[in-house]
């Protein structure tokens, strides 16, 4: 069993990379989870949107007034942002070799098809998302891009292996009907659900094909819709989705050319080599709360299902309010997570499959951040000792 694991959602304050992958390379290393920060402040192509469509394969982009653009070829804002990333990926690399840390396993978080169609334009002016074949268009397109990157990032960082987080805070709004046109008088017919699992299940079997003899992680983290009705998906409609979408933690690629020259898979009954875990494949939701104000058992229910199955589950955290200590913050929320955990009836055992994940930090200060990253890092420390112990919340 892993012991329990924190991350970071993966924003950063600031322009300065240098010190954002040092922070990431020094706090988070094994057994956590370091990821990849992205620091939004630096402009356009730092975005999440941005950073994710410089990565699409045979699919360019610009930047208009109203956000990034489908186009023939790619926008100076675009050329910036890929240049960013390549630029990012290096000092990464000179931080693990200045720390003398191995890079176990590194985290790439970046936004998801259904989100990147709904956040993309067409060149007439409409979203990406009102029109099937450029969802399909985009879907193929960042699934071959991505694949791509995960072997850049792994050739460049040393890292043993890589998880890709999904970020799909729009998936809920996609698949209601709820993303408005580009008039915003109307919304944009909501996305079949068989169409969605398409789509997912073509990025992250992608994903998963392309790290090698170790495999690839993937997560998805989906969002409900907005709104105070519930016509939405709730967290189980889009756990459901997401576990119909992600493809076995067996499958890793294998050297040399398939029929029709794509690379093959292979499913194998155990992991390959015999000390590497298999990879991540999990959910990312916000911590819930069992009983009282905000309450929702039925993320509950998600969580002890997907345990349960031996599956991961991301529990992000969020920020603690300004003036408070971060780690009395976090260490609040733990134990009331553990108090919870008590009350479904699951073995302390299973927090095994638990990670802790900090919340976004790209408006807070460098030191701040730094604060709150150490603070969850501690918080996991004291689920694994209760997970060690053998002891609940008392």
């Amino acid at each position: 069993m892993s012991p329990v694991r924190a991350t970071l959602t993966g924003t950063w304050p600031g322009p300065d990379a240098s010190q954002a992958v040092a922070a990431a390379v020094q706090e988070l290393g094994a057994p956590y989870l370091p990821v990849i920060p992205e620091l939004p402040a630096r402009g356009p192509g730092s975005d999440p949107t941005g950073r994710t469509a410089v990565m699409l394969d045979e699919l360019a982009v610009d930047l208009q007034p109203h956000g990034w653009r489908l186009t023939d070829t790619p926008g100076v804002d675009a050329r910036r942002g890929a240049s960013t990333w390549r630029a990012d990926l290096n000092r990464l690399a000179d931080a693990v070799g200045e720390t003398g840390v191995e890079l176990e396993e590194i985290v790439l978080r970046i936004v998801g098809p259904l989100t990147l169609a709904a956040r993309l334009w067409l060149p007439g002016g409409e979203r990406a998302l009102s029109d099937s074949g450029a969802r399909r268009d985009v879907a193929d397109s960042l699934a071959s891009g991505l694949a791509e990157q995960v072997r850049v990032v792994q050739s460049v960082t040393g890292a043993h292996r890589v998880t890709v987080v999904l970020a799909e805070p729009d998936a809920g709004q996609v698949l209601s009907g709820q993303v408005p046109t580009a008039s915003g008088y109307r919304t944009v017919r909501s996305v079949p659900r068989v169409e969605a699992r398409r789509a997912w299940s073509t990025v992250a079997t992608a994903v998963a094909q392309s790290g090698g003899q170790n495999g690839a992680g993937v997560m998805f983290a989906p969002g409900l819709a907005q709104g105070d009705d519930d016509s939405g998906p709730s967290w189980t409609d889009l756990a459901l989705l997401v576990s119909e979408s992600l493809p076995p933690a067996s499958v890793v690629a294998v050297e040399g050319p398939v029929a029709g020259g794509a690379v093959g898979e292979v499913t194998a009954t155990e992991p390959t080599g015999s000390d590497t875990a298999p990879p991540l494949r999990g959910l990312v939701l916000p911590v819930p709360r069992l009983e009282g104000p905000g309450a929702d058992p039925a993320r509950w229910e998600v969580i002890a299902g997907w345990v349960e199955a031996g599956r991961t589950v991301v529990l992000g955290l969020d920020r603690p309010s300004s003036g408070t200590a971060a780690y009395a913050a976090v260490e609040a929320t733990v134990r009331a997570l553990l108090k919870d955990w008590e009350r479904m009836g699951l073995d302390e055992e299973l927090l095994g499959h638990l990670v802790l994940r900090g919340p976004g930090l790209a408006d807070t200060t460098p030191d701040r951040a730094l604060e709150v990253t150490r603070a969850v890092v501690r918080g996991a420390e004291t689920l694994e000792r209760m997970r060690v112990d053998g002891e609940l919340a008392r």
